[in-house]
């Protein structure tokens, strides 16, 4: 685990399997919208798609849900609909198939009501009846307890995606057991003024999956929800999730409601972007969206069967060893004035949302037999890059030294200003950077160039005729963000 400087290092999209990769490359390569927004979005994809199919067997023994929850902060213009739209596109599709089936069977269902009572009201006249003549009802009441039996069903509406829902909504949908759901929105604004987030509790204890939760309704009965699967996915502007934090974030952060998220801030494309006049080719996307529709039909049957239960996915003995070991060294960073020290909430949670994450990769990929130590360390690869992230982003005492500051500040003039592109080879005087540039003065301008060299961002070069020195960008770091 790297400490973040003043920007992320490119998202880990190799840590993803063949299908999975290929399409976040796609994504990237057609929509050029940040490589962590395309990544984080695949996480949560396939969260959904798996969280009602299994769980996931911690080498302590545990049993935990695979669910996720996941928050990515990006600009307006950034994309974040459109990244949306290509990978939820099939749990979108699935509820309108669903919404259409369910007023179908509603339909059936009242009239099946209606005839039902019809009868019913016709068994209690005769029941009435007999009591007025003194004569015996039993036969009556026999048929009238067979009766009960064939009362129809209501038809539930099973929805995946939520967005603006309560919490007693929430507890609502979930009655039942094994129910799963996803709360998840493009725009972060409509989530946070919805009463979901007023009551954070019961998000945490849905991320944590307890066996049984209630709720008692006046005037009905209580609600049970047993065994519940619920994930979260926020696409946000910045502004948005500050007002948000200024107004609920020290209960967030106090209730260990951001510990259960894997958050990014990527830098944003806009500006940078090249224009394609060649349609967009799909060549990956549509097998990813084709294993979506697979694992949503197989949930379905399973819930159609009336049997829930989930497959439970445990680690190879080999895999079991690696994850204590990185158990270990998170634990020993947590210790005071460590690297996690800062953020241990979350630092607490990461080696079990690495197991969470494994068993989704595993299954979503099609993997046979337990988790291999290969799949573990690309569960780890993805939950580092997440652990910097939450530092850089939350950590209390995580402030920039000034030559750390001048460098982004001096990064983003010289992406803004000097970068020309894909396959550029561009450069800048640095004398030019001295009089135009956001850093004025020697003192302050070469701490940050340095800084930005040892990121692998810049290097600097001496002219061989005027011996001058210029600022040289590397075009694999400034192409990659």
């Amino acid at each position: 685990m790297s400490i973040m400087i003043f920007a992320p290092s490119p998202y880990p999209m190799d840590a993803f399997f063949v299908l999975v990769r290929e399409t976040g490359f796609e994504i990237h390569r057609n929509v050029q919208a940040p490589d962590a927004m395309i990544g984080m979005a695949l996480v949560s994809a396939m969260t959904m798609a798996c969280q009602a199919l299994i769980d996931v067997k911690l080498p302590t023994g545990q049993v935990r849900p695979v669910t996720q929850n996941v928050m990515v902060i990006a600009e307006s213009g950034d994309r974040k609909t459109t990244v949306d739209g290509l990978l939820y596109a099939p749990f979108r599709d699935h509820d309108m198939q669903a919404l259409v089936l369910y007023k179908a069977a509603l339909e059936t269902y009242q009239a099946e009501r209606d005839w039902w009572e019809s009868k019913n009201n016709g068994l209690r006249r005769a029941i009435a009846k007999s009591a007025r003549k003194s004569e015996s009802a039993d036969e009556v009441k026999a048929e009238m307890a067979e009766h009960a039996k064939s009362k129809p069903k209501m038809p539930r509406r099973r929805i995946l995606m939520r967005q603006d829902i309560t919490a007693r909504a929430i507890m609502e949908v979930l009655e039942g057991d094994g129910e799963s759901i996803a709360i998840a929105t493009d725009e972060g604004q409509v989530l946070f003024k919805s009463g979901a987030m007023t009551n954070l509790g019961l998000l945490n204890r849905v991320w944590d999956s307890p066996n049984v939760l209630s709720l008692d309704r006046a005037d009905l009965d209580q609600v049970m929800v047993m065994n519940p699967r619920v994930s979260i996915s926020i696409m946000t502007q910045p502004d948005v999730l500050k007002a948000y934090l200024e107004k609920r974030g020290s209960v967030a952060k106090g209730s260990g409601h951001w510990a259960r998220y894997l958050v990014g801030w990527p830098v944003s494309t806009r500006g940078f972007r090249w224009v394609n006049s060649n349609e967009a080719v799909w060549e990956h996307l549509p097998a990813f969206q084709v294993r979506i529709k697979e694992l949503l039909a197989k949930q379905e049957a399973m819930y159609e069967s009336g049997a829930v239960e989930r497959e439970i996915i445990e680690f190879t003995d080999d895999a079991k060893v690696r994850w204590f070991a990185q158990a270990g060294k998170t634990e020993w960073m947590l210790r005071p004035g460590d690297y996690l020290d800062d953020i241990n909430d979350f630092g607490s949670k990461a080696m079990e949302i690495v197991a969470r994450l494994a068993a989704v990769l595993h299954y979503f990929g099609g993997e046979a037999g337990k988790i291999t130590v290969d799949t573990l360390e690309r569960a780890i690869s993805i939950v580092s890059w997440h652990v910097d992230e939450y530092k850089r982003l939350f950590s209390p005492q995580f402030t920039l030294p000034q030559d750390q500051l001048d460098a982004q500040a001096v990064a983003a003039y010289l992406r803004n200003h000097i970068w020309q592109g894909p396959g550029s080879n561009s450069f800048v005087a640095k004398n030019h950077l001295l009089r135009n540039g956001p850093v004025r003065g020697r003192d302050r301008l070469d701490p940050a160039l340095k800084v930005l060299e040892h990121q692998g961002a810049i290097c600097i070069v001496v002219a061989p005729k005027d011996k001058k020195r210029y600022v040289q960008l590397n075009n694999n770091h400034f192409g990659a963000i």
